[in-house]
């Protein structure tokens, strides 16, 4: 996940100073040797490498860590340089002239998560033309004094505790940084170095380790070791062709209790924020699981959206309205190397593959909304080699209302993608899609149906449909209702499965229908035992092409606790420690409500403040981190298709 750097622990001396730890904790996870439950499902070898995804937090206005202050101070003057672009380190006129700079990060929110690893990233823009190719020796130490960027002089800087050594170097014209716009965490200045016992110290309960934060010091006599790095204030590219960007700023990245797969969440609902800095606005948010009870505290630990901030600039990607995203999943690369985001939003159209966990730049990237178009974008996929498939319920494709279009590799290229689709297929009601790596085929959920669909030589076709079963209806006690489908996720753990909800509720999904898997003896409201065993098509026509018993399943651990909602937008579980995530609206009591100003009536929305959680002994939880959250799905952070 990281770049490795050679460091080396430095010893110096240093005041301790007492002071009181926020009370807003985030709690260890389960022990590692604590026994698994009973009803976890069993993971393959294969599995069990892609089940890695912990919580990982950069410091950042939305996120749970946040910049406080940085600056530089010299033995040249006294001035206030708090606000500059650029940090020094060192000497460039062989002593005659010392520099040393000085940061802090607020961590408090971190206070008794397990932490395993903590990096500070920043960005080196310059050394001289000396020490090009040398590497030259730099320490980061433990302030163990108060200090304020804007009265800090050399005079008054603090005293410093431990200290780790790192050697890097560049940035001068013979050895020169190569800032990359559209992935920057690719750009040679990115430099890490590990500050994990500094940041386990501060987060420590009881700690009697202040947080004042960090600094960055080197050789002050004779020739070697200086360097400028980019500040917490990007520049523009006037002044500067590298520090233009949020992702140079200097950054602490965190990864803390493990084996607590992150949630990923679209919110509608944009919070304000202190001084209005940043803008309130819609994100992805990433959610950590390991306690979901102190959300309201924690909140996000991480927020991602489209914008210049997280590098992507071409703001007719993007559009006006990102509504946080509708599907998000984490995937292997393929062709573009390491994990990504795959992510589209129906609100805005914007569709891209984003690095993941840097979550700046991307490798790919389109906007799929049309003049005259629904805004109705509701699946997203990724393709080993590069390219993209999306889901539209509603949109006309190929005449008919729905599908699939498949984007080329080539169409999402940076600065200079197109939204021409490579190849489309009518599809009724189309609102997600899943690649299959094991046959190479993809599954896509309809209104009615699960459709198992080729994308051979670019092209897309359906291979074989299986009807949802029907619901239990009233009114038509033979045909039943139509059932209408809404997400359609891996089972992690069981290759040959596939979760489907509905406005019915949650059932499994067998691909190959080897084996009966529908258990009479469960209690549950959809699907039902008359409509498995005799499938309906959508008019209600009993098709007999398929034996519903082997493919729509219901003998999964806790099935009658899982499956008690109608109207659920999404479902998943996660493989590490065998919880189930749901979130359901519209006619579900856990929807978003407003009044109809016409009426005066509670109207229920498509998105909800809740996801419920439910625990491998089949206990059911609902939280959430705001009332005022719109949520549609809620996915694991999961590397992996199945």
């Amino acid at each position: 996940m990281f770049k490795r750097r050679r460091t080396t622990r430095l010893a110096t001396a240093g005041g301790v100073f007492l002071l009181a730890l926020s009370a807003l904790t985030v709690p260890r996870p389960a022990p590692a040797s604590a026994a698994a439950p009973a009803q976890a499902p069993a993971l393959s070898e294969a599995a069990l490498a892609t089940a890695t995804a912990s919580p990982y937090a950069q410091s950042g206005p939305r996120n749970l860590i946040k910049r406080l202050q940085d600056t530089y101070i010299t033995s040249a003057d006294t001035a206030d340089h708090s606000q500059g672009h650029l940090l020094h380190v060192g000497t460039p006129d062989n002593g005659a002239t010392k520099y040393r700079s000085f940061l802090r990060f607020d961590v408090s929110r971190l206070t008794g998560a397990n932490i395993s690893k903590a990096y500070l990233r920043v960005y080196n823009s310059y050394v001289p033309a000396s020490d090009c190719g040398k590497n030259p020796w730099m320490g980061v130490y433990r302030v163990a004094e108060p200090w304020d960027e804007h009265t800090i002089t050399w005079a008054n800087q603090p005293a410093v505790g431990e200290g780790i050594g790192s050697w890097f170097g560049l940035g001068h014209p013979d050895c020169p940084d190569v800032p990359n716009k559209y992935l920057p965490d690719k750009s040679n200045g990115i430099q890490r170095i590990d500050v994990t016992d500094m940041v386990k110290g501060w987060t420590r309960p009881g700690t009697t380790t202040p947080n004042y934060g960090l600094r960055l010091s080197t050789t002050e006599t004779g020739a070697g070791g200086y360097k400028d790095f980019c500040s917490m204030n990007p520049t523009t590219a006037g002044n500067d062709a590298a520090c233009t960007r949020a992702y140079f700023a200097p950054t602490l990245e965190v990864e803390f209790n493990s084996g607590s797969t992150p949630i990923i969440t679209g919110n509608e609902y944009g919070p304000p924020y202190a001084d209005g800095y940043p803008v309130a606005h819609e994100a992805l948010e990433f959610l950590d699981s390991a306690n979901p009870s102190v959300w309201p505290d924690s909140k996000p630990y991480q927020r991602w959206l489209p914008d210049a901030y997280h590098s992507v600039d071409d703001t007719s990607l993007n559009g006006a309205n990102w509504k946080g995203g509708t599907s998000h999943k984490l995937r292997p690369g393929g062709v573009y190397g390491g994990n990504v985001l795959v992510t589209g939003d129906g609100g805005s159209g914007f569709v891209g593959v984003i690095p993941y966990p840097a979550l700046s730049g991307y490798h790919w990237a389109i906007n799929v909304n049309e003049s005259g178009a629904p805004a109705d974008l509701h699946g997203v996929e990724l393709l080993p080699n590069g390219s993209v498939v999306t889901a539209f319920p509603s949109r006309t494709i190929a005449g008919a209302a729905g599908g699939l279009r498949l984007y080329s590799r080539a169409a999402g290229t940076p600065g200079a993608w197109h939204n021409t689709p490579a190849a489309e297929l009518p599809l009724p009601g189309a609102h997600e899609v899943v690649y299959d790596p094991a046959s190479g085929f993809l599954w896509a959920l309809g209104s009615h149906a699960v459709y198992k669909v080729s994308v051979a030589n670019g092209t897309l076709s359906i291979e074989d449909t299986f009807y949802l079963p029907r619901q239990t209806s009233t009114a038509h006690p033979e045909t039943g209702d139509p059932a209408y489908g809404h997400d359609l996720t891996p089972v992690y753990g069981n290759p040959d499965r596939l979760w489907v909800s509905s406005n019915g509720g949650l059932v499994q999904f067998s691909k190959s229908g080897s084996a009966v898997c529908y258990d009479t003896s469960v209690s549950q409201t959809w699907p039902v035992k008359t409509f498995v065993e005799t499938l309906r098509d959508e008019k209600g026509a009993v098709n007999t092409a398929k034996d519903g018993t082997r493919h729509w399943c219901n003998d999964y651990p806790h099935a009658q606790q899982i499956n008690t909602r109608k109207f659920v937008k999404s479902i998943g579980n996660d493989p590490v420690t065998g919880k189930v995530a749901t979130t359901c609206a519209d006619e579900c009591p856990l929807a978003n409500t407003h009044i109809d100003p016409k009426t005066g009536q509670v109207v229920r929305d498509y998105h909800t403040a809740v996801i419920e959680i439910i625990q491998p002994d089949g206990s059911r939880g609902a939280y959430q981190w705001s009332d005022n959250s719109k949520h549609y799905r809620a996915t694991w952070a999961v590397p992996s298709y199945q």
